[in-house]
């Protein structure tokens, strides 16, 4: 596994993360601090995924170096 793949995992299972905090801790009435910090979490898993994708190559952009049409 490369870099690129271990940073897509984490950042996919801190927004899954996230989110599971967010909604049971809402439908369970808990108290506001826990919803915040499942917030908090997806949003930072979010930002890391777009980090991450923002750096992965162009896939127009293979072996030949463009397009062809």
């Amino acid at each position: 596994m490369n870099r690129t793949t271990v940073a897509l995992v984490a950042a996919f299972g801190a927004v899954v993360l996230g989110l599971a905090v967010l909604l049971a801790s809402e439908a369970v009435g808990a108290s506001e601090s826990f919803v915040v910090v499942g917030g908090v979490v997806a949003l930072a898993g979010v930002g890391v995924l777009t980090g991450v994708v923002m750096r992965l190559p162009d896939p127009g952009e293979g072996e030949h170096g463009g397009d062809h049409a």
